[in-house]
């Protein structure tokens, strides 16, 4: 039976084996290899490109296009992280998605993404065109009055 002192040495001899096959795995890439290299938002972007057009339902697949580039066109204001979160006027929007906020403005549903009100306001204040949304629960309901017939103009 192991005393517990061996079992000490083995479980520090399997951790800097681990941490030597890290090391190994990171220094076996070779410097001279040709890496393409291409900016890391026009790679994100193709990616969520791709993204919502498998999301996006099949009539409106052209629509989240159209809104990704209204979006890219404000890129000093409005953009996103690698890892898809948004960032508005500098600052990271935590626990968001842009790829959710983005097709919420395309298909019909009641629950908003995290965080989508703030995304809303923003588009509006760069006159985001209310064409693009085809969401029926986001379109400003319109209320017509019949006159009254009572009132004499």
């Amino acid at each position: 039976m192991e005393t517990v002192h061996t079992k000490q040495e083995n479980y520090q001899n399997q951790s800097t084996d681990k941490v030597e096959d890290k090391t190994n795995t990171i220094t076996s890439i070779s410097p001279k290899e040709h890496v393409e290299t291409r900016l890391k938002d026009e790679v994100n972007a193709d990616g969520i490109e791709e993204e919502i057009g498998n999301i996006a339902p099949g009539k409106y697949k052209n629509i989240p296009k159209k809104i990704l580039n209204f979006i890219q066109q404000n890129h000093g204001e409005i953009y996103w992280t690698p890892d898809k979160e948004l960032i508005v006027d500098g600052k990271i929007i935590r626990y968001t998605n842009i790829i959710n906020l983005i097709t919420h403005l395309v298909r019909d549903r009641k629950k908003n993404p995290l965080e989508f009100e703030f995304f809303n306001e923003v588009l509006k204040r760069k006159n985001f065109p209310s064409c693009y949304i085809k969401n029926k629960y986001l379109k400003t309901k319109t209320l017509y009055a019949k006159p009254l017939s009572w009132i004499e103009y």
